[in-house]
């Protein structure tokens, strides 16, 4: 046996062969004694055995006792030296013990995959995305016709949902679509292990995933940035595709609908498939007139039948998730709490200047008051640093009981506020340009008017780039105990969240 062959044989194999070796050892020394020992010439009577006398003690005690020490000795160093081989490689071997089960379940796995389940049946093998049959119905369950669901890629499932969230799905389905619940949690005909064994066998044909952190943290970091350059490309060019071929007018709304006309990762990387009712039978099912998910009205506003799973975002996203940051003129943006420099934090200006920020992250002025931020018109979160800001003046034609305003100076009609009665009526077109009336109805003096960029979400842009946290409500039939709502971090490149940010904001 060769060296090299030797020492790559499994601990389990060395074992084996010490255990041998003992044994040899044994048999070697039974035979011995076997063919040195003399043949008997009579009964023990006429000739016993210890006739002839044995060795002396001076031999015994010497020649004699330094063999037998010589070959324990030798076999106790053979034992010394391997076991510790075998001991250190402990770790390693139960490493290969847990690599084989692995193998195992992958195993059963792709068994329950392509036959048992027959998952393949709708997601395709590989996990690529496929499609399966639904019948259209309309508002009044009657029957319009025969449709094609997309079935979404699952080569991506476990970057955008946790193994709880995807067992979740196993286990319970997805309600509003042809997705049945397989588990026994369920219903379902599969017992936990084999939901799980389905999982393992998944998780084999995983794409690259586009996270930096992910990638830095890889086994392979060179391989997987080149794995996950390529993956970016592939989207890219699927964007600008649509976007050429005119499917749609915007970044963010090619992004927001990926795949819909190519089928592109079968959906798997869009916003429309849970957030758009019917966007999953695509635009070959025989909608009724009025009823195409790219219709206005219909596009991203939220669940419905079919496919009734998503979060109305047609109105009040705002509301949900207000603006916290301002887009940098480079179109890049600063998070809540802006840029730092050895001064602090800041944000830039339109014309490049810095304003300042404290430390909860609210613009400030020079004098440290913060500054009014002006919404509405042609404004994106201009700021507004005024001399004076009155919560005392009451602009003509606006009703007092129609803005609130700061508790230590409301409106009053009597001599109650240390001395203040009801403020008197403002004629607007006696203000100055520097002069200002805010939305709540205050009125400033004295106001220059700082151009920042437009505003946008950061808690926007990372409830979509994190998903939703288990167990928190969101949207409109959401799943909540699972989180459902699926991170697009490690799945799409940062400037494509933050275009679909800016189309959601808009819808």
């Amino acid at each position: 046996m060769h060296t090299s062959l030797f020492f790559a044989a499994d601990f389990r194999a060395i074992g084996l062969v010490v255990a041998s070796l003992v044994l040899l050892a044994f048999v070697a020394l039974f035979f011995r004694n076997v063919f040195t020992a003399r043949d008997e010439l009579g009964s023990e009577i006429e000739l016993a055995a210890n006739k002839k006398p044995y060795l002396s003690d001076e031999e015994l005690e010497g020649v004699k006792l330094d063999r037998s020490l010589s070959f324990a000795l030798i076999v106790l160093g053979i034992t010394a030296v391997a076991l510790p081989f075998y001991w250190l490689a402990e770790p390693g071997r139960q490493d290969g013990a847990v690599d084989a089960y692995q193998l195992n379940f992958e195993s059963r796995g792709e068994g329950l995959y392509t036959e048992g389940a027959q998952c393949v049946n709708c997601h395709a093998a590989g996990g690529v995305g496929g499609t399966a049959a639904y019948v259209l119905q309309d508002a009044d369950g009657q029957f319009i016709g025969n449709a094609a669901w997309t079935a979404p890629a699952l080569n991506n499932v476990f970057l955008r949902y946790s193994e709880d969230e995807v067992r979740y799905i196993l286990n319970f389905g997805r309600p509003g679509s042809p997705m049945a619940a397989w588990g026994t949690p369920g219903g379902g005909p599969l017992t936990t292990q084999q939901v799980q064994n389905v999982m393992e066998y998944v998780q084999t044909f995983e794409v690259a995933n586009l996270d930096t952190i992910a990638i830095n943290f890889s086994d392979d970091p060179e391989s997987a940035q080149a794995a996950a350059d390529e993956l970016s490309v592939e989207i890219r060019d699927e964007i600008q595709r649509s976007l050429d071929d005119g499917e749609f007018a915007t970044v963010g709304e090619a992004v927001f609908n990926l795949g819909y006309f190519s089928g592109f990762n079968a959906g798997s990387l869009s916003c429309g498939r849970c957030h758009t009712s019917g966007w999953s039978l695509g635009p070959s099912a025989p909608w009724a007139p009025g009823e195409d998910p790219l219709a206005e009205g219909v596009a991203g506003c939220g669940g419905g039948n079919p496919s009734g799973i998503g979060f109305s975002l047609c109105g009040g996203i705002a509301d949900r998730f207000p603006d916290d940051a301002w887009k940098l003129p480079d179109g890049t943006w600063a998070p809540f709490g802006g840029l730092t420099d050895d001064q602090g934090a800041f944000y830039l200006a339109m014309d490049g200047s810095e304003v300042r920020l404290d430390d909860k992250g609210v613009a400030i002025n020079s004098s440290g008051e913060p500054y009014t931020i002006l919404s509405g018109g042609d404004t994106h979160g201009d700021l507004a640093d005024c001399a004076d800001i009155s919560n005392l003046w009451e602009p003509e034609g606006i009703a007092s009981e129609a803005y609130p305003y700061a508790s230590d100076a409301q409106l009053t009609t009597d001599d109650s506020q240390d001395g203040f009665e009801n403020p008197e009526a403002i004629d607007v077109t006696t203000l100055s340009d520097e002069d200002l009336i805010f939305a709540d109805g205050r009125v400033g003096f004295g106001c220059e008017v700082i151009d920042m960029p437009e505003r946008t979400s950061y808690a926007h842009y990372n409830f979509i780039y994190n998903g939703a946290d288990a167990g928190a409500g969101y949207g409109r039939g959401g799943q909540s105990a699972a989180g459902m709502m699926p991170a697009f971090g490690q799945t799409l490149p940062p400037e494509f969240i933050q275009a679909v940010v800016d189309y959601e904001r808009g819808l």
